[in-house]
């Protein structure tokens, strides 16, 4: 900024020259860094519950101070380094003569989606706006809501985060509200990858078996009811049929047996034993 005492002592032509360069390098604050470039119209993705950073870029013009404004609803959250919102939530930092005013978003919820604007308190006023997107993280397990499986099988359950827009620091394993992320159970193993987290048990039990909930980081979880059979009745849950599923007794579809005929009597009997005697004779 031009000190005062150089701008009296100018003249009219170079107070015109100076006021023209200020109001230049003002329009182009988005432009004299390639990093700043496309600053204006930004996009901002958050989640609930998660925090968002909304950065401002001045290089340096002066020490002019910024407003922080929610335009949705004309909503005055900063200025300079004092906060006018309503919600603690919100704060804004700043450090002398550097380049950036970063407004600061806590425990983001949905209601704050929407358009912000980061103005510069020059003359003109130079502005620029920010679109605050916000979704609701969920996980989702791979396959039916309930899983039957025979003793002894390999268990495996995968876990996928969807609407985050960034992978969760942690997606946690629950069986029947117990994490077995970390159990020292050497038949079951974890796996997490970005997105997605893959429960594996070997040799399952019939402890196995139960609600297993998928928990990641700022997302709704996921459940999953597992059933473990034994090797008496594999096919009864499979297939159904036995008391146990509610279904009719199995029937039996062997022929029957016809029975015996009865015994001739003595008297004919003897007759025909009579009768093959004479015609031997």
């Amino acid at each position: 900024m031009w000190p005062l005492s150089a701008l009296f002592l100018a003249g009219r032509h170079e107070l015109y020259e100076a006021a023209e360069a200020m109001w230049a390098k003002a329009l182009a604050l988005n432009t004299l860094a390639p990093e700043y470039q496309g600053q204006n119209n930004t996009e901002v993705a958050a989640q609930v519950g998660g925090e968002a950073t909304l950065s401002c870029y001045t290089y340096h013009l002066s020490d002019e101070r910024v407003a922080w404004l929610k335009r949705d609803d004309d909503q005055l959250l900063t200025v300079g380094q004092e906060v006018y919102a309503a919600e603690r939530r919100f704060s804004v930092v700043h450090a002398d003569h550097a380049e950036a005013w970063e407004l600061w978003v806590k425990d983001v919820k949905l209601t704050d989606a929407g358009q912000y604007e980061c103005q510069l308190t020059t003359s003109p006023p130079v502005s620029f706006f920010f679109t605050l997107t916000v979704t609701q993280a969920q996980a989702m397990v791979a396959g039916p809501s309930e899983v039957h499986i025979e003793e002894g099988s390999l268990l495996v359950l995968e876990c996928y985060v969807k609407q985050a827009p960034v992978p969760p620091v942690y997606i946690f394993w629950y069986h029947n509200n117990t994490m077995v992320n970390y159990a020292r159970q050497h038949h079951i193993q974890v796996d997490h990858q970005n997105y997605t987290s893959t429960l594996m048990v070997a040799r399952v039990r019939r402890t196995d078996a139960g609600n297993y909930t998928c928990q990641p980081y700022l997302a709704n979880p996921a459940n999953v009811a597992v059933h473990v059979v034994t090797g008496e009745h594999p096919a009864a849950m499979q297939h159904g049929g036995t008391h146990e599923d509610g279904g009719a007794p199995a029937a039996n579809h062997a022929p029957p047996r016809l029975p015996a005929p009865p015994a001739l009597p003595r008297l004919l009997l003897a007759l025909l034993a009579t009768v093959t005697w004479l015609e031997s004779r």
